[in-house]
């Protein structure tokens, strides 16, 4: 897996359940109305680039989701999420010059790319296999010109265990690539907004901050060496200061 595939993988998720789902929800960011995070988004922002959100079912049954976020920052016309597995239509979508955002080697860097070139973007919603699978079942994407990001920002969703410190949500991903593609300066900061938000919620009733999967394993490795029967399966970031946050 390429280090720097923007994905949500929430595998190991030790936030408390203090919400209940039965709790009336907000219709624009999808939280509860208690912690509704709504109050952090400005204003809907209108960028020149549509963005396609292709969701693995799976994602909508997670409390802690950033593509509500995603499509509350943008002009109801900039953000169109489908979810499914196999998408029939992707042909008559993608009859606009579009960019898959997708690792690989063939992918050119987001920074690199001319404004203007695309008119769209598409983005996989969900874990990496859910991501990987969504691509080879759907030979239109393949086809597709690639976009990635390179820059080594840490993100903001710490409430989730990531791979590596340089992996993204899927909110975080589609506004740095906007943001790189468009020349856009400050774009990001004011679309994560709402993310930043939700965290800093969370840590409120007691959610911790995770360190990366590669962290884990390096953790249960010398735990292992040293011969320890209780194996570590997602260490809470050490000295992490939530009211700095």
């Amino acid at each position: 897996m390429d280090d720097l595939l923007l994905k949500e993988l929430p595998l190991f998720n030790d936030t408390p359940e203090e919400i209940s789902l039965k709790r009336p929800t907000c219709s624009v960011c999808a939280r509860p109305l208690t912690v509704c995070v709504c109050h952090a988004i400005s204003k809907k922002l209108n960028v020149a680039t549509k963005v396609i959100v292709l969701q693995h079912p799976a994602e909508q049954n997670r409390q802690l989701r950033t593509v509500p976020l995603l499509k509350a920052s943008l002009e109801d016309d900039k953000c169109m999420v489908i979810v499914g597995k196999r998408f029939k239509n992707l042909e008559e979508i993608t009859s606009v010059p579009t960019a898959l955002l997708f690792p690989g080697k063939d992918a050119t860097e987001c920074s690199q790319v001319t404004a203007g070139t695309y008119k769209q973007l598409i983005c996989l919603d969900g874990t990496w296999p859910q991501a990987r699978r969504l691509y080879q079942k759907n030979a239109i994407l393949q086809k597709l010109p690639k976009v990635m990001l390179t820059s080594a920002r840490k993100s903001v969703y710490l409430i989730h265990t990531q791979p590596t410190v340089h992996h993204l949500s899927t909110l975080e991903s589609v506004a740095r690539a906007i943001q790189e593609m468009e020349k856009l300066d400050g774009l990001e900061e004011k679309m994560i907004a709402p993310l930043k938000e939700m965290v800093r919620t969370q840590f409120k009733y007691g959610a911790s901050a995770h360190s990366t999967q590669a962290e884990a394993r390096a953790i249960r490795k010398q735990e292992l060496k040293n011969g320890e029967k209780i194996l570590t399966v997602a260490p809470k970031l050490e000295n992490f200061d939530y009211n700095s946050f």
